[in-house]
């Protein structure tokens, strides 16, 4: 009975160890590339570059509006990092028709042929000086003792 057991688990344990080296062989390693720069079949790794043939990473901009072209669908913004013009395509070309210049925008745009492509114009509140501290408005309540001091009611 010892010995069919014991025949039992050393069959179990080479299954288990050839299990494991046939998952190794069918998925490639990650954590070390090929030292020749090809692959395990012989062919080179595809040029990441070459992948990225789809739309780019949407990028933001902050900054007011310096020209507005409604007709030809582009406006130019003028942020800290300099100035830009971008050609407007979906909501963004109908929000040109409410925009005026010199106010305030947030652009989501991406890179296209080489041109940026606006796909998103959004007015926003200009920053002042007061934005940060707000005003205190009077109340109405006791008056201060300085102003009482002095005068007295009269029956």
């Amino acid at each position: 009975m010892k010995i069919l057991l014991s025949g039992f688990m050393v069959l179990l344990f080479l299954t288990s160890l050839l299990r494991a080296g046939f998952a190794a062989d069918s998925t490639p390693a990650r954590s070390a590339p090929p030292e020749s720069g090809k692959n395990a079949a012989g062919k080179k790794p595809p040029d990441k570059k070459a992948k990225k043939t789809g739309a780019a990473k949407p990028q933001r901009l902050k900054g007011e509006i310096t020209a507005l072209d409604v007709k030809a669908g582009t406006v130019s913004v003028k942020s800290a990092s300099g100035e830009e013009s971008f050609v407007t395509q979906d909501a963004a070309k109908d929000t040109l028709e409410i925009l005026k210049i010199w106010e305030q925008v947030k652009v989501k745009y991406s890179e296209k042929d080489k041109k940026l492509v606006a796909t998103s114009l959004r007015r926003i509140k200009p920053k002042t000086a007061s934005s940060g501290a707000k005003e205190k408005k009077p109340t109405k309540g006791p008056t201060s003792p300085a102003k009482d001091s002095g005068e007295s009611k009269k029956p």
